[in-house]
């Protein structure tokens, strides 16, 4: 099997288009074992966020500027992690598989600070995506898991990943626990 990018992201919102991307976590995957680990504080020129936001993820804005990035810095440490980490993958024609909760939402964050930066996501990553979500999802209908819903929250609990005190709601502490909740799964169906 392929390495996996497992990714995650922390916001200023909801809304790709508007809010600003405030971190970038990823984890590479490979078969059960995380491999290699990556994040990066990214300090747009003008942030615009919301306190809803922040009250989720706790980021204190005047700590967070004065260690993040601008993007071009941001995805240049990005592009250096994914050389170091898959190099076959970013050499092959299918491109970097990126996995995640709910990782469409993640996904469009991407894309925003590639916008800022000039780069083409497509020429990095597949089109293809794998999501915790929907995999609980399928997996409660086909009646293999009992969950009431496919929040991460839940699904951590349900499975016992814990995340470290301080990083529930971190690109990072949310990213290896993403990676743990994907490797449950295919115990599930193994």
């Amino acid at each position: 099997m392929a390495r996996l990018l497992v990714v995650d992201t922390e916001t200023g919102g909801v809304d790709p288009q508007i809010h600003s991307i405030l971190s970038l976590a990823a984890v590479v995957w490979d078969d059960g074992k995380i491999l290699a680990e990556f994040e990066v504080l990214i300090a747009e020129p003008v942030l615009a966020v919301t306190a809803r936001a922040l009250e989720i993820n706790g980021i204190d804005l005047v700590e967070h500027c004065k260690q993040a990035v601008a993007p071009i810095g941001a995805w240049a440490q990005f592009q250096s992690f994914l050389w170091q980490n898959l190099t076959e993958e970013l050499a092959s024609a299918h491109k970097i598989t990126l996995v995640g909760h709910n990782v469409n939402f993640d996904v469009e964050f991407i894309k925003r600070l590639f916008r800022l930066t000039g780069v083409a996501f497509e020429t990095v990553f597949s089109h293809r995506v794998i999501d915790t979500a929907g995999i609980l999802r399928f997996l409660t209908l086909a009646q293999r898991l009992k969950l009431s819903g496919a929040s991460s929250t839940e699904a951590f609990a349900y499975f016992g990943i814990e995340v470290p005190k301080g990083k529930r709601h971190t690109a990072l502490g949310d990213a290896r626990a993403t990676a743990q909740l994907l490797s449950k799964l295919i115990d599930v169906v193994r």
